[in-house]
This record gives structure tokens, C-alpha cells and sequence, in this order.
């Protein structure tokens, strides 16, 4: 006779937040610590941490490459503004 485990639903926040850490990255980070909370509550069957920890790291290198190119685009603006100032 076969067994049949039934695993754990995957938990929603944890799913939206890794879907949004690949489109806004600070949305995606946030969410992930309310995914995160809910997942440790105890009592809950809910999987989904790994989806968690990958929106996490995700959203944080995400958040800091954005950071990265406002910061680059910025100084070139800056530095374009300065040398030619009366174009």
C-alpha cells in the first residue's frame, strides 16, 4: 500500500514577496520579514522558507545595485550639468 504526504501549503506572502523582489526589490525585502513572521508563528504548517531567504537576499542585492545606478546616473548627470553650463 502506497502513502500519500501531504505537504504544508506554501505560504502567500512568502510567494508574492519573492515574486516582488525581482520587480522592486525594497518591496520584495519588506515583504519578506512579514513572510518570515508569519511562517514562525507557532502552530503553522505553512512551507515556504526558502522562497523567504531567496526574496531576502534578492531584495537586498537588488535594492543596492538600484541604489548603485541612481547614485552613478546622479554624478554623470552632475558632472554633464557642470560642463556645460550654458547648452
Amino acid at each position: 500500500m502506497t502513502q500519500t504526504v501531504q505537504s504544508g501549503r506554501t505560504n502567500t506572502l512568502a510567494l508574492i514577496a519573492f515574486i516582488a523582489a525581482f520587480m522592486i526589490p525594497l518591496a520584495g525585502f519588506i515583504l519578506s520579514f512579514f513572510a518570515r513572521r508569519q511562517l514562525d508563528d507557532p502552530g503553522n504548517i505553512e512551507s515556504g522558507r526558502g522562497l523567504v531567504r531567496w526574496a531576502m537576499l534578492i531584495g537586498i542585492l537588488g535594492t543596492l545595485a538600484q541604489l548603485a545606478f541612481f547614485i552613478v546616473w546622479i554624478t554623470l548627470f552632475a558632472t554633464a550639468l557642470t560642463q556645460f553650463p550654458g547648452t
